[in-house]
């Protein structure tokens, strides 16, 4: 990486130092607490209390917070480390974006994925957000190279599933994520062997380096294959058929302190009874009951969820506030754009480029699954460097060919 490259987006650098000194404020917003108990039970030498199995979240993040910890350094340092996540992630994002357009659209397209302003929200924050947006920036320029042999083959296929195994022990979401996308290049590979000869290989191997987790996990719960104790309780909240509600979660301890929660009072207070880990069973199976007894209400949450996800509306409870354009109003408009590209895409398929068409399942998969549990504007920032990538790839190149041919005729 060359120095000029970094010149090219220093504002954008002093911009994100100067947001997070004004921004920040002690630790112990959103789920902080969360990531430095995880972190300091690292230090202790564990993961997950024995007594009471607690697997909320993956040991991606909690790893990078050790130091921090571990050394005394003022956790100041460790959310400016956002900074460097962000800053990078826009480097990666203009080196994949010279595969395919010139380098004053990479330089342009470039700052509208690092002015993403909904990223702010979190720029500030101890949490696995911007970190998880430079894994998949990474992911993206390293398969590229992987794919196209640019430059050293081997090492640029370590990166790729590096960086996306990482990402599931990260956010353990992904775990999911990495094999449905296996499975899907498996299926496509009878249309295009490409798939199964470069993406199967990474999902692959992505998903071999988690074992080591999914081992511990197993000797904890005697279960295999379990990521994580989160996804009950969220998919019980996506579940809830009270008309005044939609699908957002709520803290268990919290929901049974309001007016407002009575339909879910008994259930809620059977299970602060319980561990964690029968918790997470216990939500995942009243879930399914619900789902069962009325899945049109699960579909119109769902539908709410998709809102949340990209307009950061409905809530339940919750009174209207302008806040809500903070996010709606950017992605508005990256909305309309990439659904306007699609049209132009499809049409010149046999364009668009094998690295692209896998990250657009890539995205899709990670689009679909994030809607199908409770889910905020935050889970839409995985798939924005996607549907960014679509949109400066049809724009400096399909709709460039389209017009020069309409101009000759």
């Amino acid at each position: 990486m060359s120095y000029k490259t970094l010149l090219k987006f220093y504002p954008l650098l002093l911009l994100y130092i100067l947001l997070v000194f004004v921004k920040s404020v002690s630790s112990g917003q959103g789920d902080e607490d969360r990531y430095l108990m995880f972190a300091t039970n690292l230090l202790n030498g564990y993961y997950s209390p024995h007594s009471d199995i607690n697997l909320w979240n993956g040991p991606g993040y909690p790893i990078l917070l050790v130091p921090f910890l571990g050394f005394h350094i003022p956790l100041i340092f460790a959310k400016l480390f956002n900074v460097l996540f962000l800053f990078l992630s826009v480097i990666y994002f203009y080196r994949t974006l010279l595969f395919f357009t010139n380098n004053r659209f990479a330089v342009c397209f470039a700052y509208l994925f690092g002015l993403y302003f909904p990223f702010f929200s979190n720029l500030y924050l101890l949490n696995t957000e911007i970190f998880s947006v430079f894994l998949i920036c990474g992911f993206m320029f390293h398969f590229i190279n992987y794919v196209r042999g640019t430059s050293s083959k081997r090492s640029n296929f370590l990166a790729s599933f590096l960086y996306l195994g990482y990402l599931a022990l990260t956010k353990v979401f992904f775990g999911w994520v990495l094999v449905v996308c296996l499975f899907a290049s498996l299926l496509l590979s009878l249309f295009r062997r490409r798939f199964l000869k470069l993406s199967a290989p990474v999902y692959t191997a992505a998903i071999i380096i988690c074992i080591p987790y999914l081992i511990y996990t197993h000797s904890l719960t005697g279960k295999f294959f379990y990521w994580g104790s989160s996804g009950g309780q969220s998919l019980y909240w996506m579940s809830t058929l009270d008309k005044e509600e939609f699908g957002d979660w709520f803290g268990t301890e919290w929901a049974i302190t309001q007016p407002g929660f009575e339909s879910h009072k008994d259930f809620l207070s059977k299970t602060m009874k319980l561990s964690a880990l029968q918790q997470d069973t216990e939500f995942r199976k009243q879930a399914i009951k619900n789902i069962k007894s009325n899945p049109k209400k699960y579909v119109i949450n769902w539908s709410a969820n998709v809102g949340r996800m990209l307009f950061s509306y409905p809530y339940s409870y919750t009174k209207q506030k302008l806040s809500t354009y903070f996010y709606a109003i950017p992605n508005m408009f990256l909305l309309i754009v990439f659904l306007l590209c699609l049209c132009p895409a499809f049409l010149c398929r046999k364009l668009i480029p094998f690295e692209v068409y896998n990250f657009l399942i890539f995205g899709a998969v990670t689009f679909f699954g994030s809607s199908l549990l409770s889910a905020y504007p935050r889970q839409l920032f995985p798939v924005v460097p996607i549907m960014l990538l679509l949109i400066a790839y049809v724009t400096t190149n399909i709709l460039k060919v389209y017009i020069s041919l309409q101009c000759k005729q």
